[in-house]
């Protein structure tokens, strides 16, 4: 990487912000490495093709996307209970998914 430049996004005004938070990116990173085991240090289960790493990751973030429903922090107030998935709360889906129709989605498609 060479270098970045800063844009404005939702009326914000880029002179203000001193620093770039990554801590969603980096937390997101996290996600993919604890539950995706090929990503973790000094494993086995790699891919020996290049196609088939990219259809597991695939199939792990159309699952976390879509059928995946975290739960809301303590201190939310509402501990313990269930979020919509995060493509209910993108508004690209209006119902909940489970794996069956994820696969049926993917074999239609």
């Amino acid at each position: 990487m060479v270098g970045a430049d800063r844009k404005g996004i939702f009326g914000i005004d880029v002179d203000k912000l001193w620093s770039i938070c990554t801590s969603h990116v980096e937390r997101h990173n996290l996600t993919i490495r604890t539950l995706m085991k090929r990503f973790t240090r000094l494993n086995l289960g790699f891919s020996k093709k290049l196609d088939n790493l990219a259809a597991a990751c695939q199939v792990f973030l159309a699952y976390y996307n879509f059928v995946w429903r975290t739960q809301h922090d303590d201190d939310s107030g509402r501990a313990g209970q269930l979020r919509p998935t995060a493509a209910m709360m993108a508004g690209v889906t209006g119902s909940l998914w489970d794996f069956e129709r994820l696969f049926d989605e993917a074999i239609t498609a």
